[in-house]
């Protein structure tokens, strides 16, 4: 005899049903600068499990970097998926800015949910970049100049998506479309 604390309801079933044969993955790239420039691959996977976000390779212990996702997501009209989230910044055992990769990490849960129209195009670029909790992509404090050099010569880049408000002061290697954002949500609409 079945308990019926235990009985799933049609509708938990079909929920269920989704989680069971939903897994999502997306690919991006940011960089880091300690103790040399560096290239940061983020993967990310959304898959059936308790709603949860987790960042590998980036400490947050605090859970300032998640809450501070979460809170740019759902400021632009996005809820994290109900479902586990798993972003893995590579490689995990060297230290991250997060002011250069919590943009990627924001960036790549929006792709593998399937809210960026031209998502493939972000597997072979560059996301630098940290996010407020209100959607607002702050300036970076450090010479982007010197990483899209990097990411161009040494790395063959041809994509760079860095804070609008940093166009202005970063020298752009010829061949590299440098795409400013001053907010998550113009991303969305590209």
């Amino acid at each position: 005899m079945t308990n019926p604390l235990y009985a799933l309801t049609d509708h938990d079933h079909t929920e269920n049903e989704r989680n069971k044969t939903m897994r999502k993955h997306s690919k991006t790239m940011s960089m880091g600068l300690m103790p040399a420039t560096y290239l940061v691959q983020l993967e990310t996977f959304i898959s059936p499990g308790l709603p949860y976000l987790s960042l590998i390779g980036l400490h947050d212990e605090d859970r300032r970097i998640r809450n501070r996702i979460r809170a740019a997501c759902k400021a632009v009209g996005y809820e994290l998926p109900a479902c586990r989230t798993t972003v893995n910044l590579m490689p995990a055992s060297t230290p991250k800015l997060p002011g250069l990769c919590v943009l990627a990490c924001a960036v790549s849960i929006l792709a593998a949910d399937g809210r960026i129209p031209s998502a493939e195009r972000l597997e072979d670029t560059i996301i630098l970049g940290d996010v407020n909790e209100d959607g607002t992509i702050p300036p970076v404090d450090a010479d982007l100049t010197d990483l899209a050099a990097y990411a161009a010569h040494r790395l063959e880049i041809r994509r760079i998506i860095i804070p609008s408000a940093n166009l202005a002061g970063t020298t752009i290697p010829t061949g590299v479309e440098v795409i400013g954002l001053g907010r998550i949500d113009e991303l969305l609409n590209q």
